[in-house]
């Protein structure tokens, strides 16, 4: 049973940083009839000058409670930017969610709600939507998985928004006949897929077997191959970060400097001269040179 608290004029309401923990915090901000000034996760939030504080415990039946009648009113639509901007690094994400939800749930809103892309209470949130897939589409293309022993593939990320929630649908998908995992180092959340479902586990500890025997001359072959279809003429480093963001880089084999593609060695100790990938390998295919 819930039972309503004082109302306080000048509040703010912290909570865990989940998508649940903040239609928690909207649920209790009607329930306590107050309009907080914040709704921010409790790591990073800083009060303002005579500004009360809440801690919200998340509440999963609650929050299923908001979801309903967020759906309700604005649809999946709705439902889907709201989920997506809640999973944004803003600090200001859980306070633009629930001011749409406060608009989208009033008497006069309705279904085309989220259309109103011009509304201050809306714009915002699309904003953060369209950020937070397109991290999600960016994680796709340069996720890169590793083969550990045991045939379990794991990838490693460190994403500008908590994305992987939104990943492991995809990926379980399309590579379901081996269990994997990724771990979001940011965020401290592995996504974890075991063959038949998947689940989220906060961690951030976490204990991975060995590569298997392959994996190095696996690794190698894709930069060997990322070598050899580069082309010198149109090297442009600019351009390609730009396309491949530079903050990734550290996860992708065919970045990784201590192959060089130039002889069949791999070398941990001696860094290659090529421009990452922008030229040809003289170890290319013969259909390959120049």
């Amino acid at each position: 049973m819930i039972t309503a608290e004082e109302p306080l004029a000048h509040v703010a309401y912290v909570y865990d940083g989940t998508p649940e923990g903040l239609l928690t915090a909207v649920f209790q901000a009607y329930a306590n009839h107050e309009d907080p000034e914040d709704i921010a996760q409790g790591a990073a939030f800083q009060p303002r000058l005579d500004q009360s504080v809440r801690t919200i415990e998340t509440d999963a039946a609650l929050a299923e409670r908001v979801k309903r009648g967020l759906v309700r009113a604005t649809g999946k639509a709705g439902f889907n930017a709201v989920l997506h901007a809640s999973l944004s690094d803003d600090a200001q994400a859980g306070s633009v969610v629930y001011r749409f939800i406060r608009y989208a749930m009033r008497s006069n809103a309705n279904r085309a709600a989220i259309s109103e892309i011009a509304h201050p209470a809306v714009a915002p949130l699309i904003a953060l939507d369209r950020s937070v897939m397109n991290e999600r589409h960016l994680m796709q293309q340069f996720l890169r998985f590793e083969c550990l022993k045991g045939n379990i593939w794991f990838a490693r990320c460190s994403p500008k928004a908590s994305v992987v929630p939104l990943l492991m649908d995809w990926f379980s998908a399309r590579f379901n006949d081996a269990p994997f995992m990724i771990y979001d180092e940011a965020h401290r959340i592995a996504g974890i897929y075991d063959g038949s479902g998947w689940q989220l586990v906060q961690t951030d500890i976490v204990n991975l077997p060995e590569k298997a025997g392959d994996e190095e001359m696996m690794q190698q072959a894709w930069k060997r191959f990322y070598d050899a279809v580069s082309i010198d003429a149109r090297y442009h480093p600019e351009l390609r970060r730009h396309f491949m963001p530079k903050r990734f880089w550290e996860n992708l084999p065919e970045m990784d400097e201590r192959y060089d593609t130039s002889t069949d060695d791999y070398s941990l100790n001696t860094p290659s001269r090529s421009k990452a990938g922008m030229k040809l390998s003289s170890a290319a295919p013969p259909s390959c040179q120049k």
